[in-house]
């Protein structure tokens, strides 16, 4: 069903880190913190369905919400890797706590970055799926860098733009098929997942989530989360929005340091 694209980076006796990236993103965006994680861990990149150079094999279905964490499973299986920490970034945050919560066993450590356990009712799904509808349209109909700019312009990106690398994440955008990016909105977008708190309140393994302060509306959600679910530890980074890993690496990793998620002896 898919022919996978990934980076392996690191020395493959050191504890395996799958990175899963945001919607438009691809493995690459993952290259500056990789740089800092692989002297903790064995470091997997992958470009999810509709992303990079990763194929869809066959049918539509592929881009499914439920069939990629399948199939990221399934490749984990092929690398020979039992066991592994996952991290995940706001479409790809959503398909790592999925995943975590439907293979307990299999997740030792859990990053979330600004992501959410999805939509609580069918109605609030509906109306997503038809909001989806209409930048599905516009990913198959209109100029594709002029979606890509006015995305950027939401205000959960508040402030990425002065970053300057920001110009090189634009040009890595662009190297995605529309299309493609169109059948993952329209599989795996937020109105089509399962919806996740309930499960997550039970889930007994400790779970990071990271936020930028200076993103409200995954903030609200983030807090939201910590109040109700026991196995959330919420660190919120100052001066950041939504892309915490790109605007401010170091910050996204010593999160993790100081929460003891990894071994600090070689900092």
């Amino acid at each position: 069903m898919y022919d996978w694209h990934y980076t392996l980076t690191g020395n493959r006796s050191l504890p395996p880190l799958i990175l899963l990236h945001g919607w438009m993103g691809s493995c690459e965006d993952y290259a500056e913190v990789i740089e800092l994680l692989k002297v903790h861990f064995y470091c997997i990149a992958i470009d999810l369905p509709g992303h990079g150079l990763t194929e869809v094999v066959g049918e539509d279905i592929g881009y499914d919400f439920i069939a990629t964490a399948l199939g990221i499973v399934r490749l984990l299986d092929e690398l020979g890797i039992d066991r592994c920490a996952i991290a995940g970034y706001s479409f790809g945050g959503r398909l790592a706590l999925y995943i975590a919560l439907e293979f307990p066993d299999r997740f030792d450590r859990i990053i979330l970055e600004s992501t959410s356990p999805g939509l609580e009712t069918a109605a609030e799904r509906e109306v997503r799926i038809i909001n989806d509808a209409q930048t599905i349209l516009q990913l198959e109909t209109e100029c594709f860098p002029t979606f890509v700019d006015n995305w950027y312009r939401q205000t959960i990106f508040i402030g990425i733009d002065k970053h300057p690398d920001f110009p090189a994440l634009i040009q890595r955008r662009l190297t995605n098929d529309p299309h493609k990016l169109a059948k993952s909105l329209k599989y795996a977008g937020l109105g089509t997942q399962p919806y996740l708190l309930e499960r997550l309140t039970t889930h007994e393994r400790s779970i990071l989530l990271i936020v930028g302060e200076r993103d409200p509306k995954f903030g609200s959600i983030a807090e939201n989360l910590d109040l109700l679910c026991n196995c959330i530890t919420l660190k919120i980074i100052p001066h950041c929005s939504h892309n915490i890993h790109f605007q401010l690496p170091r910050s996204w990793l010593n999160s993790i340091l100081s929460l003891q998620y990894i071994s600090c002896t070689n900092i």
